[in-house]
């Protein structure tokens, strides 16, 4: 892989603001700030070369860049959750 991988917290915060529809409720979501959350989406959309998220005033729409990420995205989150299960199950077992 010789690409510039998102960073976790970036995938985080995308995915907290698609999911509240807020980037305040997002960043009440991560215990983060509002500019923490504006930052990390802004470093994302840079890394990837694309925006996300269409703005409009405090509305936003995911752009079709942005649905196709969101669905990887989820997928990612859903597969590191399920490892981090997996490890804790093997490591009850161990004790």
């Amino acid at each position: 892989m010789n690409r510039n991988l998102p960073e976790i917290r970036q995938v985080l915060a995308f995915v907290a603001i698609v999911d509240t529809g807020s980037f305040t409720l997002a960043a009440k979501r991560l215990n983060l700030t509002q500019s923490a959350i504006s930052h990390s989406l802004r470093s994302l959309e840079d890394s990837l070369n694309t925006r996300l998220l269409d703005r409009r005033g405090k509305s936003h729409s995911l752009t079709a860049s942005g649905e196709v990420f969101l669905s990887h995205c989820r997928n990612v989150l859903r597969e590191l959750d399920l490892a981090v299960g997996n490890i804790d199950a093997l490591q009850q077992r161990a004790v």
